[in-house]
C-alpha cells in the first residue's frame, strides 16, 4: 500500500488537496490526519510521503512547537 501511494502522490499533490482546508483555518497536522481518513490510507503511509517534503516537515514541525507537541531543537530555536 506505501508503495502505491508513494508512486501516485507527492507533497505538492497532498498540500494541494488539503489546501481548502488549510484555508479555512484547519492545521497542517488535523488536516493531514483527515487528509487520510478521507482517503482510507494509515498515516504511517502518509509520513512516508511527506517525509521526503523539507518544506512540509518544517511547516509541520513548527506547528508542533507551537502547539507544544514537541520541544524545539537548539538548532531552530531562533525560528520559534
Amino acid at each position: 500500500m506505501v508503495d502505491k501511494l508513494i508512486k501516485t502522490k507527492s507533497p505538492d499533490k497532498i498540500h494541494h488537496e488539503i489546501s481548502d482546508m488549510l484555508s479555512k483555518g484547519v492545521s497542517y497536522i488535523d488536516a493531514l490526519v483527515l487528509y487520510s481518513e478521507r482517503e482510507r490510507i494509515e498515516i504511517e503511509s502518509l509520513a512516508e510521503i511527506i517525509k521526503k517534503s523539507t518544506i512540509f516537515k518544517e511547516k509541520i514541525r513548527l506547528e508542533a512547537v507551537e502547539k507544544r507537541l514537541v520541544k524545539p531543537d537548539e538548532k531552530y530555536s531562533k525560528l520559534c
